[in-house]
């Protein structure tokens, strides 16, 4: 192979790299020298990467379903840290999934009284300030797909509140902020979900 020859490329010889070695008459060791700095200098070309999947689309709620969603978060748990209004999102989002509650989150949140706020005759308008905006992030955040404090949980109720419908049922209780949220003890959800109406 002379220098500069083309019969392959990720070898391409540099003239000025060959160096007269002597006792070499043809220099072939300094060609030799010259073909392996010449392969490290320019490595050939890494086979192209796979690519990256496709991002999940993002989920989407009518305007509407957003705003009871972000509505029972407001009511029910302002002023409460974030992973408590998170929590409260999600119980509501866990029972548009369950055969024992409304598949949308309007009629999750207004089925009967199941939250106090939705029968206390009081105006259900938020005051617009800092707390209806982060009650807005928090569902908009739990609607794309946040990650569920509560492990499914359907209900909840306050720290300090006994409720009648909840005695004797609790299956994998947390406590989260100033609620207990849990899931009922064997397959008695639509019973639990009658009592708290």
């Amino acid at each position: 192979m002379q220098a500069g020859s083309q019969s392959d490329p990720a070898c391409t010889l540099n003239p000025s790299l060959i160096n007269k070695v002597e006792g070499d008459s043809d220099n072939s060791l300094a060609r030799g020298r010259a073909k392996l700095l010449s392969s490290r200098s320019s490595p050939p070309p890494l086979p192209a990467a796979a690519p990256a999947p496709a991002p999940e689309p993002a989920k989407t709620v009518p305007a509407a379903e957003l705003r009871c969603l972000a509505l029972n978060v407001y009511w029910e748990s302002r002023g409460q840290p974030l992973a408590g209004q998170a929590a409260v999102a999600h119980v509501t989002l866990n029972r548009t999934r369950s055969p024992s509650f409304p598949a949308t989150i309007c009629g999750v949140v207004h089925q009967g009284c199941q939250f106090g706020w939705t029968c206390d005759k009081r105006s259900n308008k938020p005051a617009d300030g800092p707390e209806w905006q982060q009650a807005m992030e928090v569902a908009r955040e739990a609607v794309a797909g946040g990650d569920d404090p509560t492990g499914g949980a359907l209900y909840f109720h306050h720290v300090q509140e006994r409720p009648q419908w909840a005695r004797g049922r609790y299956g994998n209780k947390v406590v989260i902020g100033q609620h207990v949220f849990f899931n009922v003890a064997g397959a008695q959800d639509q019973q639990v979900a009658e009592a708290g109406r």
